[in-house]
């Protein structure tokens, strides 16, 4: 059992955009996670940490700012089955044991003149 991103990989063009996501836990348990980027400088997480219950899915929001190259970048989703009296997701994955899965990151080339097909992103 494990916890799965639905889709598994996110193409947001260069020149920005939003992504949904669906944090899966197929586990037996709940699951406390916290998910990194390889590259903060151009994509923002929603949320970075949260709790999942067994069974249940979470919504992940994922944002590309304008600008860089379009190489391949990383989201490291890290979790761990938590009880249910854990209320801080970010101290229940200190110290412990944890998983991981990686969503690929794409960044699509923009067209000159045409419009990305997602939702447009104003920088923060």
């Amino acid at each position: 059992m494990s916890v799965a991103a639905d889709p598994a990989t996110c193409d947001v063009p260069v020149g920005g955009g939003t992504s949904m996501h669906q944090l899966i836990n197929s586990c037996a348990k709940r699951v406390a996670f916290k998910v990194r980027t390889s590259n903060n400088k151009y994509y923002r997480i929603k949320p970075v940490f949260g709790f999942i219950e067994a069974g249940q899915a979470s919504n992940l929001e994922i944002t590309r700012l304008p600008g860089g190259s379009d190489k391949a970048d990383r989201l490291h989703v890290v979790y761990v089955e938590v009880s249910p009296d854990v209320k801080q997701a970010e101290k229940a994955l200190q110290g412990l044991a944890t998983k991981q899965f990686i969503v690929l990151l794409g960044g699509i080339p923009s067209q000159p003149g045409s419009e990305p097909e997602v939702s447009a992103v104003t920088p923060v």
